[in-house]
């Protein structure tokens, strides 16, 4: 009789141990999918495009380190536009392109008259692998109505870009001269910021290096061999190979450094 006592309470504690492992192993995978589901939640928050009014869309700019982008028409431009922008017109056939130009890693603040088409601007991209997207709700419009000021661009046509096939790019490089060379497009504010930059050194080493500036949306051949992503793209060549690159704003002296080595 006793035996059987001592069988039934070591079975019992058999059953009641196998009960807790199993309580506790269910605990761990609730635990480990909610983790789980915390992280693709984080995932989803980090890559959502955030619509902001006016105000806040200023707030974010005034941050700095953001790509300013206006895909309105060349007309509405031309009418006053967010000081800083860089501009692509979102009806463009080679919109994608030209997006896939710019940095991924910035912030992007996209607009446009009132809001429709920056909000479509907004869901390609995502799309195409940005993750910090603010857009502008109102546009424009709403913009004026917050009373923020609209600029007018005044400069003139770049005369001094260039746009090339890669075979006459590789004959540029067959030099003993270094190369340097600036990947460059007319829509990008950073890029034209840079420009006069680029120029000065450009007459500064006349004779001593080729100095250059590549439109990179016309010279669609030569920015795919190269993989051009962010403009603007420094590269320095010398004997026909790279030696040195950069993307984004650069200090002048950053670069007749570079030239100079």
């Amino acid at each position: 009789m006793k035996i059987n006592i001592d069988l039934k309470q070591s079975i019992l504690s058999i059953v009641f141990l196998m009960g807790t492992l199993l309580v506790f192993s269910c605990n761990e995978s609730k635990e480990n999918g909610e983790k789980i589901n915390n992280n693709i939640e984080n995932n989803r928050v980090t890559t959502a495009i955030k619509n902001v009014n006016a105000i806040e869309f200023k707030k974010i700019i005034d941050k700095g380190n953001v790509v300013i982008l206006d895909v309105r028409t060349p007309e509405e431009v031309a009418q006053g536009n967010i000081k800083g922008s860089s501009h692509i017109n979102f009806y463009d056939e080679d919109f994608v392109n030209k997006i896939n130009l710019i940095n991924k890693e910035k912030t992007i603040c996209v607009y446009c008259t009132s809001g429709g088409r920056s909000t479509d601007a907004a869901k390609i991209l995502q799309k195409n692998g940005f993750t910090k997207i603010y857009q502008l709700n109102g546009g424009t419009m709403a913009w004026e109505n917050s009373k923020l000021p609209l600029t007018k661009s005044t400069s003139a046509k770049d005369e001094h870009i260039q746009s090339m096939s890669l075979e006459d790019f590789n004959q540029l490089l067959k030099t003993n001269l270094p190369v340097l060379v600036d990947f460059h497009t007319v829509w990008c504010a950073p890029c034209r910021k840079m420009a006069p930059v680029i120029d000065e050194i450009e007459k500064e080493y006349e004779n001593k290096a080729i100095v250059i500036r590549i439109d990179a949306d016309k010279s669609k051949d030569i920015a795919q061999h190269y993989d051009i992503k962010g403009v603007p793209v420094f590269m320095l060549f010398k004997n026909g190979e790279i030696k040195w690159q950069h993307k984004g704003l650069i200090t002048k002296e950053e670069l007749t450094n570079q030239l100079d080595k």
